[in-house]
């Protein structure tokens, strides 16, 4: 047996899904959104050409065939035969939309590739010079996934790698003798040891939306004769999210304010050199003002607007860099308590808001806010929320009347 064996182990490309959640998008970056997923999937070829890989392995979720796109089919076929130049053979198993069953029959796939069928647990060696060196299992998507089906699959000698996308009962199957699983179905990656054996999930290599946990990439993999497994993440995404946070003292000017966000964009252009970053700024004015008593609150709607502006024109109008999506001001739940016994609009504005503060059965009517002409039981759930999403919602809407409904709103940032 060879000293070691590397593959890599990618999943989730989702060629086809866009970047979501943006708005007011400068035109130089929209090619940059409609390119980030086939770039991001794209590297994932070149490092196993890079890299000389003996073999890759894709868990599935490439993109959908129950919709074809002909972009998404001729990219992959086009991955695939530079793998094959290369002599490095690609192990696929997919997941309900792009199982093998759905794949064009026109279109026939390289020698190099071996799709896993969707309703059985099959297996291939890769081997070298006819000697086995590891064994790929790839259990479908619909298959009954029976531990005996397992079993009989697994290799007496040599590695064992399980293929599967997106099937937690997969794992249920306890053996020794598996060295790598290697999983999909989860757009952040997960890792996870059991004794000789390791778990992963590789991710997406390219996150589509804010509140990912992880940076789009892939796994590069190394099994060494003594079955110590040794996995490296690569890091694949052309986008990436962040949500900074900076606390501004209440008695700082623009010019001030303007420089502190400024260095902290400069820190972050330098961290992800190469990506276009999308940024959610998220604001805390500390500060004396913000006692009982004072007369003005945090930044006010237009401070915000006039540093989201120069953040704009600062940092993202070059085809990378830096575009800032929002401004957000942490809202305060300490407003001055004669604020709320005012006899004037505002005061009446936050007795309104504390009373669903404090009677959590008082609902809060979202559904109102979306469109009638589409069904229901699509937008009920996009109405409800939790506890800790209603503290959040009160907590803005009560700055809000403050920014809108009188002076309080304005201070020197």
């Amino acid at each position: 047996m060879r000293e070691d064996i590397k593959f890599i182990h990618s999943s989730d490309f989702h060629l086809d899904d866009p970047i979501r959640g943006l708005q007011q998008l400068p035109g130089q970056l929209l090619e940059t959104l409609a390119e980030a997923p086939y770039r991001a999937a794209e590297s994932v070829f070149d490092a196993a050409i890079t890299e000389k890989v003996d073999f890759v392995i894709l868990a599935g979720g490439l993109c959908n065939l129950e919709q074809i796109s002909a972009r998404a089919v001729t990219f992959l076929l086009k991955q695939f035969q530079r793998l094959e130049q290369k002599n490095i053979s690609v192990y696929w198993c997919g997941a309900k939309i792009d199982s093998a069953d759905r794949w064009p029959d026109a279109v026939k796939l390289p020698g190099n590739v071996f799709q896993f069928q969707s309703g059985s647990v099959e297996h291939v060696d890769f081997q070298i010079e006819d000697a086995p060196l590891v064994r790929v299992i790839g259990v479908g998507c619909n298959s009954s996934k029976d531990a005996g089906d397992l079993m009989a699959c697994v290799a007496e000698e040599g590695f064992n790698i399980i293929v599967a996308h997106d099937d937690a009962n997969v794992t249920t199957f306890d053996s020794d003798a598996i060295d790598y699983w290697g999983l999909g179905g989860r757009l952040s990656e997960f890792t996870e040891e059991y004794g000789k054996s390791v778990v992963v999930y590789p991710g997406t290599p390219q996150s589509r939306e804010f509140h990912s946990e992880s940076p789009g990439g892939f796994k590069l993999v190394k099994l060494a004769q003594t079955r110590k497994t040794n996995v490296c993440t690569i890091r694949t995404d052309c986008v990436h999210w962040c949500e900074p946070f900076i606390e501004l003292q209440c008695q700082s000017d623009l010019e001030s304010a303007k420089n502190q966000l400024g260095e902290v964009a400069l820190q972050l252009v330098a961290e992800h050199s190469g990506r276009t970053i999308f940024c959610r700024w998220q604001l805390k004015v500390s500060g004396e003002e913000l006692e009982e008593g004072a007369n003005k609150l945090g930044c006010g709607i237009e401070r915000r607007a006039a540093m989201l502006d120069w953040l704009r024109n600062e940092f993202g109008m070059a085809g990378n860099g830096l575009w800032s999506i929002c401004l957000e001001e942490q809202a305060s739940d300490n407003l001055p308590s004669k604020w709320h016994e005012e006899e004037t609009l505002l005061g009446e504005y936050l007795r309104a808001v504390e009373r669903y503060q404090g009677d959590s059965e008082l609902r809060l009517n979202l559904g109102d806010y979306l469109k009638d002409n589409v069904p229901r039981w699509e937008t009920d759930g996009l109405a409800t929320v939790n506890e800790q999403q209603r503290t959040e919602i009160l907590s803005k809407v009560s700055r809000l009347g403050v920014d809108c409904l009188s002076g309080h709103g304005s201070s020197a940032v």
